[in-house]
């Protein structure tokens, strides 16, 4: 390693290359830990003039996903208390609006939109459901209306870990925190009903449903499942989380994307990827994409990509990318970005896509903004 000396006194001082990289042509080409391709913009949690920011130590956002048509992106926080938002990326508003409590020391991991782009969400610990109808809404740049929360009487009673709407019959699925129990929660009925227990499917924090109606997930010892909704059938699937040997009782599902046909991407608990085929039931799996644990969150972007945030919490999280086509698995960076402010994204809980293929970050921290990753423009061959 290459060593400048200093002379301090009579003694000397060893710098290291390390405390000199600011200064050489390397760094300067993107030899350091942040994205590095692409571009960065950053949002406060709301817009001064318009709509109060959400406060410190309840800005941690840790759910988000894209209304109707794109034209929104929702979003929940988690905290001293909980918050529903929505940020309305059209010129005539491109801000922030909390539209309102969902409960005190709580959190909401869990949003989903039906296919009149109706909200539902759960919020923990109790496990209480509720539902926000978008229709009517409105942002501009001075003024905005937002519609009331409406909780439903019955809730689960408990800590949800993850939970998925079927969109045909409109009934929510999921699988409680500690017990384990599948549910379905029948919105027109307002009726909810425990299925049966699927062992430490609850350590898990996500699932998906396929097109046939297949809810996959993971339980105990890393191993699938696969539980049909039409035959009320439960599988456990001879197929295994891709993990370090010997820790397969440790990984879990983390997070989930389908794609709308036969596969579904994944990130476990121990840090790993991988893809399944819903239809042939073959995994295959890509690696790490950084040495840390934990794969937060998948979204298929509209170039066809794969993009995740890798990292344990409190931690630094990394972006990284998935290309399907030849399996090409790349770290993007940490977010960082100079404007508004100078501010660095350490911690991040939940992504979601654009319109035009913009990536939403939900960062997760005690002071947390959203932020905003526009892809690099492809070129041509």
């Amino acid at each position: 390693m290459t060593k400048i000396n200093k002379k301090l006194g009579d003694g000397e001082y060893h710098l290291q290359q390390s405390e000199i990289m600011i200064a050489t042509e390397d760094f300067r080409e993107g030899g350091f830990a942040f994205i590095s391709e692409g571009s960065l913009a950053l949002r406060e949690l709301g817009h001064y003039g318009v709509t109060k920011p959400i406060p410190n130590g309840e800005s941690a956002i840790t759910a988000l996903i894209t209304g109707k048509d794109c034209k929104k992106i929702y979003g929940a926080t988690s905290g001293k208390k909980s918050h529903l938002f929505y940020y309305d990326p059209s010129p005539a508003a491109e801000h922030v609006v909390d539209i309102g409590i969902l409960g005190k020391d709580s959190g909401c991991r869990n949003l989903m939109a039906d296919k009149d782009g109706v909200i539902y969400g759960i919020v923990n610990p109790s496990g209480r459901i509720f539902r926000y109808a978008p229709e009517g809404e409105y942002s501009l740049i001075w003024t905005y209306k937002v519609n009331k929360i409406e909780f439903f009487r019955k809730a689960v009673g408990e800590e949800v870990s993850v939970a998925v709407l079927e969109p045909v019959s409109n009934v929510i699925y999921g699988i409680t925190k500690k017990t384990s129990k599948l549910f379905a929660f029948d919105i027109k009925k307002k009726s909810l009903k425990i299925m049966r227990k699927i062992e430490r499917a609850g350590k898990s924090n996500a699932i998906a449903i396929d097109k046939k109606g297949n809810i996959f997930g993971a339980c105990k010892n890393g191993f699938l499942f696969r539980y049909s909704i039409a035959d009320d059938k439960l599988n456990i699937l001879d197929i295994q989380l891709p993990s370090p040997k010997g820790m397969e009782y440790l990984n879990h599902v983390d997070s989930l994307a389908y794609d709308g046909d036969e596969s579904i991407y994944g990130g476990t608990t121990l840090g790993t990827i991988f893809r399944l085929n819903t239809s042939t039931l073959k995994l295959i799996g890509y690696g790490r994409p950084v040495i840390d644990h934990r794969i937060r969150a998948l979204v298929i972007g509209r170039d066809g990509i794969i993009y995740g945030c890798a990292g344990a919490p409190e931690k630094n999280s990394h972006l990284f990318k998935l290309n399907p086509e030849d399996g090409e698995v790349k770290d993007i960076g940490i977010p960082m970005v100079h404007f508004p402010k100078n501010w660095i994204c350490y911690d991040i809980s939940a992504l979601a896509v654009g319109k035009n293929g913009e990536i939403y970050i939900g960062q997760s921290e005690r002071v947390s903004y959203f932020l905003i990753y526009y892809p690099p423009v492809k070129k041509d061959a």
